[in-house]
């Protein structure tokens, strides 16, 4: 497989995966002068990821537009789009998607008063959609990536100033760090040393929280948006036994309070004695990260008790990656 910044074949850019993130902590603070709230996070990468392909299409062979049971959908301003994999169905297709306001959005900037290129991007999706997991942020930071080694004409300022734009995840996406901190939107970030990584599980119930609606009930409940917080020093992060002690969403209580079936799910992952269990984002993806394998596999079987055919998929991955 090809990968961002390695030679392609005839009419390709590259590929690249993108991961799904998790946060480890999720502060949410007052809304600042733009309406938007403060955030202070430590986001984890994870090994589950969709994979970007990039090509141009005037170089690209006939007939080899999409793979079978993809489906090719127009994107306008020389963009298009194809998508496969076991999780496409329901991927937006117009231009709402993050894959394509990234290439867009590249374009414009890097060929100002210039003939833009045109770009087919392939995206086989396996991240849950809706999920806090960041998967058309992930996708979106891979485009970017991918078209910055094709044609490297922005500074990193401004891929990051873009990707902020996109969305508050895509510049950690951008950036293909294994773990950062990050503040006010999620838009600052310091990369952090990861700690060594750890098994885990993510539980994807199907249920979609939407983002704003999760920030709205924060705001009418009584949980604290507003208070400082105290964190031990960069290399501190790179502990397992502080970032335990850091681990807090404070979208968590009220998402679960809206949907008492993940409330239930996590206190079935806390009885499992994970090291750190928690929903991720705004929902309505759960995580546990467990000290070694035979914890995750006795975790796995105990899950498998309360589980039925149409229940929640319970994913193995490791992070940070």
């Amino acid at each position: 497989m090809t990968r961002a910044g390695e030679a392609a074949g005839a009419g390709e850019i590259g590929t690249a995966e993108a991961h799904a993130k998790v946060n480890l902590r999720l502060r949410v603070f007052a809304r600042d002068e733009t309406g938007f709230h403060g955030v202070e996070t430590v986001l984890a990468r994870t090994s589950l990821s969709d994979t970007v392909t990039l090509s141009e299409p005037d170089s690209r062979p006939r007939g080899g537009a999409s793979s079978e049971g993809a489906a090719s959908r127009g994107a306008g301003q020389g963009v298009t789009l194809s998508v496969d994999g076991p999780l496409a169905d329901g991927v937006p297709d117009g231009s709402d998607n993050l894959c394509r306001q990234a290439a867009a959005a590249f374009l414009d900037r890097a060929f100002q008063g210039r003939a833009r290129p045109a770009v087919h991007i392939d995206l086989t999706k396996r991240i849950p959609m809706g999920s806090g997991l960041g998967g058309g942020s992930a996708d979106a930071g891979a485009t970017l990536r991918l078209l910055a080694d094709r044609w490297p004409r922005l500074e990193e300022r401004e891929l990051i100033d873009i990707a902020g734009e996109i969305g508050s995840d895509v510049p950690f996406a951008l950036l293909g760090v294994p773990m950062a901190l990050g503040w006010e939107r999620g838009r600052r970030l310091l990369p952090l040393r990861p700690p060594r990584p750890r098994p885990a599980l993510l539980v994807c119930s199907g249920i979609h929280v939407s983002t704003p609606e999760a920030y709205s009930w924060l705001a009418r409940t009584e949980a604290d948006a507003g208070g400082a917080s105290v964190f031990p020093g960069a290399t501190r992060l790179a502990e397992w036994e502080s970032l335990e002690r850091l681990a807090r969403n404070d979208l968590e209580a009220p998402v679960l309070a809206r949907h008492p079936e993940l409330s239930e799910l996590l206190d079935q992952l806390r009885s499992c004695d994970p090291a750190v269990a928690a929903m991720t984002g705004s929902g309505s993806a759960l995580f546990a990260i467990f000290r070694d394998e035979a914890q995750r596999t006795r975790a796995l079987r105990t899950l498998a008790e309360f589980d039925d055919a149409a229940g929640p998929r319970a994913l193995k991955v490791t992070l940070p990656v």
